[in-house]
């Protein structure tokens, strides 16, 4: 029979790192509809009541399957393909791997090391941020930016500094990484004692990395910023329903 709940503490808390990309289908509403009647504003839920609520927000947001059955397997085939390059069983796993070792996070690192934190950008700063930025760049993608929009890029990597804990962008990574065990379990292309397997093994990267969901959130958003080149006001409000809609998961597993 296949596992598709976390079982321990450390999985479900993992497991809440990819509720962004789960509620991106607008569940908090429709999970409260369910539980709401025990979420008494300042009351401590009864220990059966609890469980019962923990439960059902596991239902929702924790399950390997994704909550949408077989009929959505092809659908899950096609995304890895279009998004991600996946094809196979090793393309899930080599992704998984280069999450785990690299992610977005260490380039973003680079980059934002090379920029201070506050003050005026020189030439010689400017040009070794363009030739980080550029360098993993192909022919077949190249990068059309002028030295303006060099300043303007690293401008922005200095205002990170004021939003962002010693983990950068290890959220991003975090959620990308869970997010896509999800879909390789879902396509067929990894089974449920890999796809535990996997996430445990990103657990010692990122849990207990984050003060609070709030500091999680943040580093999530900026790392998705990085990947696309702008802000995402969808996710953005994603992120705000799952810190203080009562139905997140977020308000029943903290961080610290």
């Amino acid at each position: 029979m296949q596992r598709v709940l976390p079982e321990t503490t450390l999985e479900k808390n993992m497991m809440c790192m990819g509720a962004v990309f789960i509620e991106e289908n607008h569940l908090l509403d429709d999970l409260y509809e369910i539980i709401g009647s025990d979420l008494v504003d300042g009351k401590e839920l009864a220990e059966d009541i609890k469980d019962q609520v923990l439960d059902e927000v596991g239902e929702y947001f924790f399950r390997l399957d994704l909550n949408w059955g077989e009929e959505i397997k092809a659908d899950c085939i096609e995304i890895l393909q279009d998004f991600w390059g996946v094809k196979s069983r090793e393309d899930v796993l080599k992704n998984l791997e280069d999450i785990r070792q690299q992610g977005h996070r260490v380039k973003f690192n680079v980059l934002r090391g090379i920029v201070p934190a506050e003050g005026d950008l020189d030439g010689h700063t400017l040009e070794k941020f363009k030739q980080v930025f550029s360098f993993d760049f192909t022919e077949d993608q190249p990068v059309e930016l002028t030295t303006e929009d060099y300043k303007k890029l690293a401008q922005w990597f200095q205002r990170t500094h004021k939003f962002l804990r010693e983990p950068g962008i290890l959220a991003w990574d975090a959620a990308r990484f869970v997010h896509l065990a999800r879909l390789g379990f879902v396509a067929g292309y990894i089974d449920d004692n890999e796809a535990w397997a996997e996430i445990l093994k990103m657990a010692p990267i990122a849990d207990g990395k984050f003060d609070s969901w709030m500091d999680f959130a943040q580093s999530f958003l900026i790392g998705r910023t990085f990947w696309s080149g702008s802000e995402d006001p969808q996710m953005k409000t994603i992120c705000e329903r799952l810190l203080g809609h009562p139905a997140s998961p977020w308000n029943f597993y903290p961080l610290s």
